[in-house]
């Protein structure tokens, strides 16, 4: 049976660089291009419109065996269970997270980071749950060591996703100025 390649993770978690890096392997991507380009995410957003309507109506997942395909966290609770998938959780730290949140939107949320902090972490705890619940095999990415030490984090894609890929060509997909919210 085919697989689907499921990358979930909080908004601004890394979720776009590795859909990048999948294309690089080269995985077919499922998107859209509906969500353009922009200063917050140059190299794309790599989305599908659909995604947001899988509460709904998760019938485009069929299109998407043998594929890569975002769905942030919570929205895989969503998943078709008759497919199967291969699931690649980004993880970043939740602070970096809403750093990066409030640039993107231009907006000061400082005063309502406990509350989103809250919000993302059940995301985060519906979405392990899930999986762990269906038996669906998964990885855990961290950003931060992604883009400081890319042989650790894709030699653990690699060996998840078990492919014999080029490391290089795969780190190539990793730019390092766009890691602009960070802690210190």
């Amino acid at each position: 049976m085919s697989e689907i390649i499921v990358v979930t993770g909080i908004p601004r978690s890394g979720t776009s660089l590795m859909m990048q890096i999948l294309e690089k392997i080269p995985i077919e991507i499922m998107t859209d291009e509906v969500r353009q380009k922009d200063e917050n995410n140059p190299e794309g957003y790599y989305e599908l419109e659909a995604v947001k309507g899988i509460i709904r109506d998760n019938s485009f997942l069929r299109e998407a065996q043998d594929k890569a395909i975002k769905i942030v966290a919570p929205l895989p609770q969503f998943l078709d269970l008759s497919l199967k998938y291969k699931v690649i959780f980004m993880r970043r730290e939740m602070d970096e997270i809403l750093i990066s949140q409030e640039k993107m939107l231009n907006k000061d949320q400082s005063a309502e980071r406990e509350k989103f902090k809250t919000i993302y972490e059940l995301h985060i705890k519906k979405t392990y749950q899930f999986l762990e619940l269906n038996k669906i095999p998964f990885i855990d990415i961290h950003y931060s060591n992604l883009v400081s030490n890319p042989n650790y984090e894709l030699t653990k894609l690699i060996d998840f996703l078990n492919m014999d890929l080029d490391l290089e060509k795969l780190k190539a997909s990793i730019n390092q100025k766009y890691y602009r919210n960070r802690l210190l």
